[in-house]
């Protein structure tokens, strides 16, 4: 399969989503990045303009309407906000329909602090968006191969938070039961293999626009759920990442997604994708911290304390080296989840992280901050 960077010649001097990922434990560019002059700054208006061509085209995907139930019947009689029972005579209630379960209106639901993904623990849909690209077109038979690592490493998350934490995680992804959770669109250029910040507002916006179009609040409502994750699936190797929402954003980065790649770049055969890495990245959406010290978030102290104490996190590795060399696990998730990142994701209290006070959290599975404070590079 072809390798495709599209590396414009822009540059953005600001990141809006929180990116990480890489395998986690890698870090540096890959050969032929450029890092970006912070001197060169240019306006949205502007890079827009020089993107020009290259618009997404949609497919099997409905802009969204605002849902209205069906009236029981025998109340064709009744005026919505003003009923009066014709048995009686009297006013009834008037009835209040939910935005989202637990929810009254968009502006309720979104502002709390988790973003899109709620608690791991909450019933959560998962829509995913598989990316065609001009010369990279998705197979049905990788696209199946890509639900089976998602079973492998949903499944893992599952069930160690349930044998481990005693937790609930109700994920609902599998397309082939109920097709409303997949979507394709066709894309006329490359998504980067490795994203960095003169990629990350057009891939973001991308994005938004993508989730715009599917009717994923209907969805939700099917499933009775207030928590939506997105997943992009894009068709050849690269370094999977995730963005995610912080106490400090605004509504531009409430949806919280993870990009899968087919292939792993960091493979000296591109092998595919592991579902340790889907794992860890799904992860991230619930509030998962990356523990490996090139995220840079910490101090040095912090991360070399969380090498010892959870050293079998997939948050720490998605790999291992075995006689030194780069080994990944293709049917199975390599690792655990640790008391640590179970408390990142809201399980547990403080007690977990006494060790390392720096990750304690100012709300349950919340990141702090802004993502602006979190540049992928």
């Amino acid at each position: 399969m072809k390798k495709h960077f599209l590396y414009r010649s822009l540059a953005v001097f600001c990141a809006l989503g929180m990116l990480s990922g890489c395998s986690a434990g890698h870090t540096g560019n890959i050969d032929g990045y450029e890092d970006i002059d912070p001197d060169l700054v240019i306006t949205r208006d502007e890079v827009e303009e020089a993107l020009g061509e290259g618009e997404p085209q949609f497919a099997q995907s409905v802009p969204y309407e605002e849902r209205k139930k069906d009236k029981p019947a025998g109340d064709e009689n009744k005026a919505s906000g003003n009923d009066t029972d014709t048995d009686t005579g009297e006013e009834s209630e008037p009835v209040i329909e939910e935005y989202l379960p637990g929810y009254d209106s968009e502006d309720e639901w979104k502002t709390r602090d988790t973003g899109s993904a709620s608690y791991i623990w909450e019933p959560t849909v998962v829509v995913s968006i598989f990316v065609d690209e001009e010369e990279d077109l998705w197979t049905e038979e990788e696209r199946e191969y890509a639900l089976g690592v998602c079973r492998i490493g949903f499944d893992f998350i599952k069930k160690e938070l349930d044998e481990k934490y005693n937790t609930a995680c109700n994920l609902y992804y599998d397309w082939t039961e109920d097709p409303d959770l997949r979507y394709d669109i066709r894309l006329y250029e490359s998504i980067p293999a490795y994203v960095g910040l003169r990629d990350e507002i057009h891939i973001n916006d991308l994005a938004d626009e993508w989730v715009e179009t599917i009717p994923f609040r209907d969805l939700m409502l099917k499933y009775d759920s207030a928590s939506v994750a997105f997943i992009v699936f894009v068709p050849h190797e690269g370094c999977s990442y995730s963005e995610m929402h912080c106490l400090l954003d605004d509504r531009s980065t409430w949806n919280e997604m993870s990009v899968f790649y087919l292939q792993d770049m960091y493979s000296d055969t591109y092998a595919y994708e592991t579902p340790t890495v889907y794992a860890h990245e799904l992860l991230h959406q619930f509030g998962a911290e990356d523990l490996y010290s090139s995220a840079g978030i910490y101090s040095d102290e912090t991360y070399a304390a969380l090498e010892t104490l959870c050293q079998d996190d997939l948050m720490l590795r998605t790999f291992t080296k075995i006689n030194g060399v780069y080994t990944t696990f293709p049917d199975e998730v390599y690792g655990e989840i640790s008391p640590i990142t179970a408390y990142l994701l809201g399980i547990g209290d403080e007690d977990a992280v006494a060790e390392v006070p720096e990750l304690i959290r100012e709300k349950p599975a919340c990141f702090p901050g802004s993502s602006l404070d979190r540049a992928f590079d």
